[in-house]
């Protein structure tokens, strides 16, 4: 099933750095980030009932994505419903891609 990257933020650091850390191990790549998807929770997007997640856009700023750790399949897909939708996604992701699907077309349709 497909998720999005990342893994839990190790102690001392924020939630920002553990995201950039977590790409950089997982896919290869260093990354700037953008606008977050915010999620219902003060803590961002309820995976379990002890965990949940925050999730920003991001942009690639060094490196190749590559599928290195706890990842088989790297894809890049359009921020489409039709794309993003036709992909198996792990149940606790499912609210954050309609969240993404949407910034997506909010952004898209604010374009001059």
């Amino acid at each position: 099933m497909w998720e999005f990257p990342g893994g839990k933020v190790e102690p001392g650091e924020g939630c920002e750095d553990g995201l950039r850390r977590e790409i950089r191990e997982e896919l290869g790549v260093d990354v700037e980030l953008g606008t977050e998807v915010v999620g219902p929770l003060d803590q961002g997007w309820p995976l379990s009932g002890a965990a949940a997640m925050r999730v920003w856009n991001v942009r690639i700023i060094g490196g190749e994505p590559r599928p290195l750790e706890d990842h088989d399949e790297l894809r890049w897909v359009d921020l489409t419903p039709q794309e993003l939708t036709a992909l198996p996604w792990i149940p606790a992701d499912l609210p954050i891609v309609s969240a993404v699907v949407e910034a997506a077309r909010t952004a898209h349709s604010s374009l001059p």
